[in-house]
């Protein structure tokens, strides 16, 4: 069986009409597709990939509908954004620590990013 998440648009309550349901792989996809794509100038290291993922889903979002549509669920969803950060510096920070090892740093911000990650799953799981 797969894992799905609900997503519910910031700021409404929960209807059958705006609840979308996408698989956790497709979180999953676009967190690793933003690794790949070089980061744009942010405050914040995951804001330049997370703002290249949003440029580059704008240019294909008319060859791929509803790759499009499931990422514009996400990111205006409730914790969609977050979940969607958190993933992606997660697979960062693991490719950090192939590349240059593994420090106690690292590994307890990784630690803390995994367990906000299940929370996350937790409260976004289709019920």
């Amino acid at each position: 069986m797969q894992l799905e998440i609900e997503l519910i648009p910031i700021s409404e309550m929960k209807t059958k009409e705006n609840t979308h349901y996408i698989p956790i792989a497709r979180v999953e996809y676009f967190a690793y597709l933003a690794t790949t794509l070089t980061p744009m100038d942010a405050f914040r290291e995951i804001d330049g990939y997370t703002s290249a993922l949003w440029e580059y889903m704008q240019d294909r979002k008319y060859q791929e509908q509803q790759l499009f549509y499931d990422y514009d669920k996400l990111i205006h969803a409730q914790m969609g954004h977050t979940l969607l950060c958190t993933l992606t510096e997660l697979l960062l920070m693991e490719k950090d620590m192939r590349n240059y090892g593994i420090s106690n740093d690292i590994l307890n911000r990784y630690q803390t990013l995994q367990n906000e990650y299940q929370s996350l799953l937790l409260e976004l799981k289709k019920k």
